[in-house]
């Protein structure tokens, strides 16, 4: 009785960790994404942009524009793809902190065209003006009180996921 009893908690316990690893490959063969939030400027031929770091501080933007960065300022989402399959990117968006408003780029997409599918390893960023943030600001704040002029970025996967940024940026408002 002892050995059968020794052989059936064996077997429970092999049964459960096939089960764990299985669960685990599935979700490792998949596409995954990480993003990052970017803040810069546009100039001749492209942007000068990085990250926003933990105080979420908008970047002085003066050095960049002496260098001949005259473009608007813009807040962007790097999306890096982290899994072993791709993925496909169909939106991006810029969302405030709180509350379910959203700016979405449509005609003026700055980055890859959309749908873009994103190969195992691959990053690409997509950005928008961040004028179209305040402007964003300003309107939810003519409509609700006490709205943060924090914003974040989401990209919207061919799955139908919606990521999001950890990271956000104040813009405040226009004025």
């Amino acid at each position: 009785m002892d050995a059968g009893l020794a052989v059936a908690c064996l077997s429970l316990v092999l049964s459960a960790g096939s089960i764990g690893w299985q669960v685990a490959t599935r979700h490792l063969d998949g596409g995954r994404v990480r993003l990052r939030l970017v803040h810069g400027v546009v100039g001749a031929g492209g942007v000068a942009a990085g990250a926003v770091g933990r105080d979420s501080a908008r970047r002085d933007l003066s050095r960049m524009r002496s260098q001949g960065f005259m473009g608007p300022e813009v807040v962007g989402v790097a999306v890096t793809n982290v899994g072993r399959a791709p993925v496909r990117i169909d939106r991006y968006s810029v969302r405030l902190k709180h509350g379910g408003f959203a700016f979405i780029p449509v005609g003026d997409v700055l980055g890859a065209n959309l749908p873009h599918r994103l190969e195992p390893g691959e990053t690409e960023t997509w950005y928008a003006e961040v004028q179209a943030a305040r402007a964003l600001v300003h309107s939810v704040r003519s409509i609700e009180r006490n709205v943060s002029d924090r914003v974040r970025m989401t990209v919207e996967l061919g799955t139908g996921d919606v990521k999001r940024t950890r990271r956000t940026l104040a813009v405040g408002s226009v004025e």
